[in-house]
C-alpha cells in the first residue's frame, strides 16, 4: 500500500513542478505588464527619479528571470529538483533545531536530577563519572560551545575566559586546529546532545550490582 502510494507521489511530481512553474510564470507577466505599463512625466524623465524607478524595474526583471528559470529547470528535472529541495528543507530544518549551549545545561540538569532520585548503589556508573565531568567542566570554566549551523559541537578549553594570566590569552599556547578533535567532548543535533543522551541509557540500572 505505501509502496504505491510512494510510485503515484513520484509520477505526480512532474505535474506538480509544471503546475508551480505555469502558476510562477503567470504571476510575473501579472508583475510585468504592470511595470510597462507605468509611465513618467516629460518633466521627471532624465532625472533622478526616473533613474531610479529604472533601476528597480530592472531588479525585478533580472529576479523575474531567475525565478522563472529556477521553476523551468525544477519542471524538466523533477527528480533532481525533489532531492535539492528536500536537502535545503533537511538543512533548514537542522539549522532551525541547532542546539545551543542553554539546551546543553537544560539537558544536563534534567540529566542531574533523574541521576539524582537513584539510590547510589544503583546509579549507572557510567553516567554518575559522565555527569560529575561535565560538572567539574562547568566549575572551571572550560566548557565551549561552536556552532556549524546544522550541528554544535561542545569542546575543552584550556582555561576559563575570565583567566589572563600568559598562558590563557598567549596566543601561542591556543588549543591547535589539528588536535582539536581531541577535545571534543559531544555533539549537538536536532534539539538535543547526543553522547549525554547515550550515556544516560539504563542511568538507573548498576550491572555490577546484578
Amino acid at each position: 500500500m505505501s509502496l504505491n502510494s510512494g510510485a503515484r507521489g513520484f509520477r505526480r511530481a512532474p505535474s506538480l513542478f509544471r503546475n508551480t512553474f505555469e502558476q510562477v510564470k503567470t504571476r510575473y507577466d501579472s508583475l510585468q505588464a504592470r511595470l510597462d505599463a507605468i509611465t513618467f512625466p516629460e518633466r521627471y524623465k532624465g532625472t533622478i527619479l526616473e533613474k531610479w524607478a529604472m533601476y528597480w524595474k530592472n531588479l525585478v526583471i533580472d529576479y523575474r528571470e531567475m525565478v522563472i528559470d529556477t521553476a523551468r529547470t525544477m519542471r524538466d528535472r523533477p527528480v533532481r529538483s525533489g532531492v535539492y529541495v528536500s536537502l535545503l528543507a533537511g538543512s533548514l530544518y537542522a539549522g532551525a533545531r541547532n542546539p545551543t549551549e542553554t539546551d546543553f545545561y537544560e539537558q544536563f540538569r534534567r540529566s542531574y536530577n533523574e541521576l539524582a532520585l537513584v539510590h547510589p548503589t544503583c546509579q549507572n556508573p557510567i553516567a554518575s563519572r559522565h555527569l560529575t565531568f561535565l560538572e567539574r567542566c562547568h566549575n572551571e570554566g572550560i566548557l565551549r560551545r561552536l556552532s556549524l549551523g546544522v550541528v554544535s559541537v561542545l569542546w575543552l578549553d584550556n582555561y576559563d575566559k575570565g583567566l589572563a594570566i600568559y598562558k590563557a590569552i598567549c596566543p601561542y599556547l591556543q588549543p591547535r586546529y589539528l588536535t582539536f578533535h581531541e577535545r571534543i567532548i559531544d555533539v549537538g543535533f536536532n534539539g538535543k546532545f547526543w553522547i549525554l543522551e547515550r550515556k544516560m541509557v539504563d542511568y538507573d540500572i548498576n550491572e555490577e550490582n546484578l
